[in-house]
């Protein structure tokens, strides 16, 4: 069955495509569910939650681009209401940022695996991590993250600035003095 036909299906209530559905799309989703939520139970209900907003919504999706990128999206949003039902997201203190002067992440999967990778990031708070994964991970736009958690564009832009330098902090602590991680960044 492509696809489409499962897409389709959905659309008209077939349990059957509701299953090759939830069965092609629950590792990726349940990684996104991880990666914003961070344990291992509360993602189990945002992915629950996805599913449910998927299908109730999945009439919306007209085929126009990426059918997973539409479900990556449900699974963020699905992921941050989930978590803002059990954890509070707090954007307190962003006036205490510090700049830097660019704003790209290196390309550090050529030295470190993807499991160090997600441990640098979760040395984040909620709230910078919620900014860092919506914006560098999964391409959002500051206008998208301000209405998906309910700040301003600078809030969201300010936060994004302070993970960053977090980020690089943390990593020139832990990398060796010969790799400039703030030019980097």
């Amino acid at each position: 069955m492509s696809i489409d036909d499962i897409i389709i299906g959905c659309k008209e209530g077939n349990r059957k495509c509701q299953d090759a559905l939830v069965q092609k799309f629950a590792p990726v989703l349940m990684a996104i569910c991880i990666r914003y939520i961070g344990e291992q139970e509360m993602a189990k209900d945002a992915l629950q939650e996805t599913f449910i907003n998927a299908f109730k919504y999945i009439h919306t999706f007209n085929f126009q681009g990426s059918f997973e990128g539409w479900l990556r999206r449900v699974a963020v949003t699905s992921s941050l209401s989930v978590k803002k039902k059990y954890c509070s997201i707090c954007f307190e203190n962003m006036d205490d940022i510090g700049y830097i002067t660019q704003t790209t992440i290196p390309d550090a999967h050529g030295d470190m695996n993807i499991e160090d990778l997600l441990k640098v990031v979760r040395i984040l708070p909620p709230s910078l991590l919620s900014v860092f994964n919506m914006h560098v991970v999964d391409g959002f736009s500051h206008t998208e993250i301000s209405e998906q958690l309910g700040i301003t564009e600078s809030t969201s832009r300010a936060a994004l600035t302070k993970a960053r330098t977090k980020i690089i902090n943390h990593l020139q602590k832990t990398e060796p003095a010969s790799y400039n991680w703030a030019k980097a960044l």
